[in-house]
């Protein structure tokens, strides 16, 4: 998938990149956060002793999640815009290859966040759940998932492309709850932290809902087998 999905990927967005400042899924040695991008001796500790997660959590991605591609620096440990103190969260920037759809179209922005959301952010949660020792480790807080996608009507060539993006941070406890279905899914998005942005406009906590969806786990791709040894947790 890595050779075939995810370069696809790469290089469709990179060609809108290079007239229109948006953001682009990286090459696999890019994708997660170098050490010396931190600003704290906490997040340098995280992100020096959870590398060979990081680099699991990358590889998982690009063999088992369809037409997604990790954004550049796109894995590590984050704050919440506006943090006061040195909470970090472990985070996934994934960009979404959406191709345009007149019915997804047809939905308001907050539809299309939940629809991305339940899509594909509580697979990524699922998979930063597995982590053991990451789900251990008090100097963790929570995880955080980052979605963009385009915004319908603006990929094809005469109109400027603008990303749409779900920007959403929650503590362990109730991501652990709520994969386990021990908190709802309207307490889950009341407890989390998250904004929806339309290109680089903060629209603020529109509506968003969760519901059930299997894509990610039941999708196939023809005439494509993970390699030998890769496990796809989600």
């Amino acid at each position: 998938m890595r050779h075939t999905m995810s370069r696809f990927i790469v290089r469709r967005l990179a060609a809108l990149a290079l007239i229109f400042v948006i953001p682009v899924p990286a090459a696999a040695d890019e994708a997660i956060m170098s050490v010396d991008q931190y600003k704290t001796a906490k997040a340098r500790t995280l992100a020096t002793t959870y590398q060979p997660l990081l680099n699991q959590m990358r590889e998982e991605i690009y063999h088992c999640m369809p037409w997604v591609g990790v954004q550049k620096a796109g894995i590590g440990f984050r704050q919440p815009k506006g943090a006061v103190e040195d909470d970090r969260y472990l985070s996934v920037w994934i960009m979404i290859d959406q191709d345009e759809d007149a019915r997804f179209a047809a939905l308001p922005a907050e539809r299309r966040a939940s629809a991305m959301f339940s899509r594909y952010g509580t697979d990524l949660l699922r998979r930063m759940a597995a982590l053991q020792p990451l789900v251990a480790d008090p100097n963790v807080q929570g995880f955080s998932v980052v979605l963009s996608w385009l915004k319908p009507g603006t990929g094809g060539g005469a109109v400027q492309p603008v990303n749409e993006t779900l920007a959403l941070f929650i503590d362990k406890q109730t991501t652990l709850g709520f994969l386990a279905k021990r908190v709802p899914a309207g307490e889950f998005t009341r407890r989390a932290k998250f904004s929806i942005f339309d290109g680089v406009q903060d629209m603020g906590r529109l509506p968003l809902e969760v519901w059930e969806d299997s894509f990610v786990r039941t999708f196939k791709v023809a005439n494509y087998e993970t390699p030998k040894g890769q496990k796809c947790s989600g």
